[in-house]
């Protein structure tokens, strides 16, 4: 079974959001741990714009982990730290870069497939750059040429 945590509603996932709204299968408060759902019960999840919203990011992707069988893919896309889009909006918790899932809990979990960096049109000489060495871009460069999101996929490690 595929799952889909988010408002980008896909015909065949289960849609889930904390607030009903047209398209939504599910109405659930993502920040509450056991999620109702079986171990091992989905392939896919996607998440879109929902990690900066949660309490305890840590938590979640454990329980992800947890729902996920061995080899799903999950699917993260969450504003950058150095994206103004962070700080814009009041229920935005935090912002994430390239090294939040690569701590050695998060290894033993997850394999990490991709992981890029995204910028405005405005800034698009900056990718390649952050694609190469995405370190020295975040440690120097991110907020004199600030990014929009970060792309995450994930492969489930059991």
């Amino acid at each position: 079974m595929k799952n889909l945590i988010n408002t980008d509603i896909r015909p065949g996932y289960l849609n889930i959001d904390f607030e009903k709204i047209q398209g939504i299968d599910s109405v659930y408060d993502l920040n509450k741990l056991p999620y109702p759902f079986k171990d091992n019960q989905f392939n896919e999840i996607i998440m879109r714009n929902i990690l900066e919203h949660l309490e305890n990011p840590f938590e979640i992707i454990k329980e992800i982990h947890r729902i996920s069988e061995k080899g799903a893919r999950i699917h993260i896309r969450t504003p950058h730290f150095s994206s103004n889009n962070v700080w814009g909006d009041l229920q935005h918790k935090r912002g994430f870069n390239t090294d939040t899932f690569k701590n050695v809990n998060m290894q033993s979990r997850f394999r990490i497939l991709r992981q890029e960096i995204t910028f405005s049109h405005f800034r698009f000489f900056m990718r390649p750059l952050a694609k190469i060495n995405p370190v020295f871009y975040e440690k120097h460069l991110a907020y004199i040429f600030p990014a929009v999101d970060l792309i995450i996929e994930l492969e489930v490690i059991k």
